[in-house]
């Protein structure tokens, strides 16, 4: 710069005045390695005052450079303690410029209380309201709130700064009701004027505990003020995560070119799940590589709008973009922070499209960086599709393994019908040494209460139970880990424990409720089970197809015709739901059984007029229509629906075994004979093994 040189030529350089003046130019002037050209600055000068150090400190703060603020502060202390007649003491800016670097860096927590010791003892802290607000911003940042509450209780004085700073602690650390009710104590009892950044705080929080009501006011609040315009993408973005879609995109109107807007809008059409909406804005932009390059982020909501809607060659097409952007110098590095949360993304959009291999060659091009966030997706990409061997060795090639690890591979077993694998991987990683040993979270337990469901195995079941109990003390409040409790209990027979844990749930879904019908249900307990329907209705929960599916199964076990009749019909004309392959079988059950089989066949035959759902597999409903035959002699509808399995070819060894039986109950012995002849020339002797599983239990 010609100013330095100037400076240079006068031999001004070294002086601190002028050196400060130096170090401000070239930190403003945003040429590359700016701030190590103001450090040389800074090293020539041999006496170096406070505001000297204050400029580089403050610099390397506001740069994301913490470390170096931090080392250059430690440095300014030494100097001063070492010099009793130094000039170059820490004032207030010195102290706020350190408290800025710190709560960036939250590991430096503890740095941070003994720098606030140091400046209370310094008499810096006492009335100074910039220096008490910075160490409130940076408890809230290293995530000890009930410090920043601290200082801000005990401040004689505050101003606007000081409460944004205290609501921003509670919004950021999940405490949004705290943050939300400071932000109506500053506006409506100590009568402050909020401005745009208090705004934004609180339509994040609004966000978090999904209060529409206060967002809007809120909105109302901005519009009169005429904040409006500077808060729009937190005004969108509030609507967006409340699914108020429609209201989002009113905010937006007439700011089409905006980048920041394009954005939020990317991102709450994923939020929303409306996927398609949103790759059909991104491909309607004229620059979507613009917005692309301003937020590499974006990549990963349009990566899961291509998995959730398995377009494979979208999905590609970003793919492409991504390693063309990566490629390119002058963003290669605004992307390094981005590049393992996007390949993940990408592993998992191949995985959801069934492309494994190239999911595969994805992590292979990311390695041998050892992201653990890559591994996880890859092995989800296995279990998903079906690939337990595979997911199996990556795991255990693993570098590091996560809660997620485990999790996913306890869950791959699981859904590969092998419950007791998953249990014994539990166990596994239980078993570590105490210091690296991991503790599971819900999802590990919900996943283990699978297994010991799938087992029906009430010993490992308590086990488990009784893991989450010194685990986990706040499971109670979690629905899911609630539900698994009561489906296992109930499957394995316990239905007094099963009622009491049902009803100690303090919050029940659907799933809970329709868990807690079927263990009534499959035990028998028809009328406790509807009984629990008509809970579940009168508390305006809707239910859904699988609770159908127990009232239909609680009304079969227990010979409720007409009951059963009217929920099939109440299920399509109330609740607008298709009924499915496992309806039908339950109300044929329940017709066979009872000896309405004409009833049972007209059912049958007029599936398609009563909308069955496409794709539907029928096989279980003829099956259960042959076996109410056989119960009652049946010979003349046994005949045809054996006739109609045999042309469909369903479940062949089935219908031949079961006609033949039919045939032997009412004594047609030479028919018995026939259907077993041509059964063996056709080469359907050989019928699928049947399984049976006994749970040894202790002595």
């Amino acid at each position: 710069m010609s100013r330095h040189a100037w400076f240079i030529k006068l031999g001004l350089d070294t002086t601190p005045l002028y050196a400060t003046n130096l170090i401000a130019d070239y930190v403003s002037s945003g040429i590359p390695n700016s701030l190590s050209i103001a450090h040389k600055v800074f090293d020539q000068v041999p006496l170096k005052d406070t505001t000297l150090w204050t400029s580089l400190i403050s610099a390397y703060a506001r740069s994301n450079q913490p470390h170096k603020a931090l080392n250059l502060f430690s440095r300014m202390l030494h100097q001063s303690q070492s010099n009793p007649d130094a000039t170059a003491l820490p004032n207030h800016f010195v102290f706020t410029a350190v408290a800025r670097a710190i709560a960036s860096t939250p590991q430096h927590l503890k740095l941070g209380q003994n720098l606030h010791a140091h400046v209370i003892k310094s008499g810096f802290l006492l009335g100074n309201i910039i220096v008490e607000t910075a160490f409130l911003d940076l408890y809230s940042k290293c995530g000890v709130v009930e410090c920043a509450r601290t200082v801000f209780d005990e401040m004689s004085s505050r101003n606007l700064v000081t409460w944004n700073a205290v609501i921003s602690g509670y919004v950021q650390n999940g405490q949004e009701c705290e943050g939300l009710e400071l932000f109506y104590r500053m506006k409506c009892r100590e009568f402050y004027v909020p401005d745009e950044y208090s705004i934004a705080t609180v339509l994040s929080g609004c966000v978090y505990v999904q209060d529409l009501l206060l967002g809007m006011q809120v909105h109302g609040y901005a519009f009169v003020s005429g904040f409006e315009s500077s808060c729009r993408s937190s005004i969108a973005n509030m609507y967006f995560y409340c699914s108020r879609v429609e209201s989002a995109e009113e905010v937006f109107v007439g700011t089409e070119r905006d980048l920041v807007s394009k954005l939020v809008k990317v991102r709450g059409y994923v939020y929303n799940h409306m996927y398609a909406y949103a790759l059909k804005y991104i491909l309607s932009m004229e620059n979507a590589v613009e917005i692309l390059v301003m937020d590499q982020t974006i990549f990963v909501p349009l990566l899961s709008a291509c998995a959730k809607m398995h377009l494979l060659n979208a999905g590609k097409q970003v793919h492409g973009l991504f390693s063309t952007l990566d490629d390119s110098y002058r963003t290669a590095r605004l992307l390094e922070e981005s590049r393992a949360i996007i390949g993940s993304a990408l592993i998992d959009m191949y995985s959801k499209c069934s492309d494994i291999d190239k999911a595969r060659k994805v992590f292979e091009s990311w390695l041998p960086e050892p992201h653990v966030p890559l591994w996880n997706s890859l092995l989800s990409g296995y279990i998903n599709n079906g690939l337990i061997e595979d997911a199996k060795r990556l795991f255990e090639h693993m570098p590091e393994k996560t809660i997620v690890s485990w999790t996913s591979m306890m869950t791959g077993y699981v859904q590969k019908n092998l419950p007791g694998e998953g249990l014994n991987l539990l166990a596994k990683m239980y078993s570590g040494e105490e210091s690296t040993r991991l503790e599971g979270n819900c999802l590990t337990f919900v996943v283990a209460l699978e297994a010991c469901s799938h087992l029906t195995d009430l010993d490992k079941g308590k086990q488990v139970h009784a893991k989450i109990i010194r685990a986990l003390p706040d499971a109670d409040d979690n629905v899911a880990v609630g539900t698994a409790l009561v489906d296992m209990y109930s499957k394995s027979g316990n239905l007094c424990y099963t009622l009491g844990l049902f009803d100690a749930m303090e919050e029940k879904n659907v799933v809970s409720w329709t868990c807690a019908i079927m263990g009534f249900a499959v035990h028998g307990f028809a009328f406790q089970a509807l009984e629990t329907f008509q809970r579940m209705v009168n508390m305006g929960i809707n239910p859904n197809e699988v609770t159908f599916t127990a009232v239909l199964t609680a009304c079969s076990h227990c010979g409720l015709v007409d009951e059963g009749i009217q929920y099939f019909t109440q299920m399509r004309k109330r609740y607008g739901l298709i009924p499915e392959e496992e309806h039908y079988t339950c109300l044929i059950d329940l017709l066979g059984r009872n000896g309405r089989l004409e009833e049972a066949w007209h059912l049958v035959e007029g599936m398609e007029e009563n909308h069955i759902s496409d794709g539907c597999s029928t096989g279980a409903i003829w099956a259960a229509l042959l076996g109410a035959c056989q119960l009652y002699e049946n010979v003349e509808i046994g005949k045809k629906v054996a006739e109609k399995m045999m042309e469909e070819e369903i479940q062949l060894s089935t219908a031949s075994v079961a006609l033949s039986n039919v045939y032997a109950a009412a004594g047609m012995w030479n028919e018995v004979y026939g259907v077993r002849e041509s059964w063996r020339k056709k080469g359907h002797a050989d019928g699928e093994p049947g399984l049976s599983r006994i749970c040894a239990q202790p002595h």
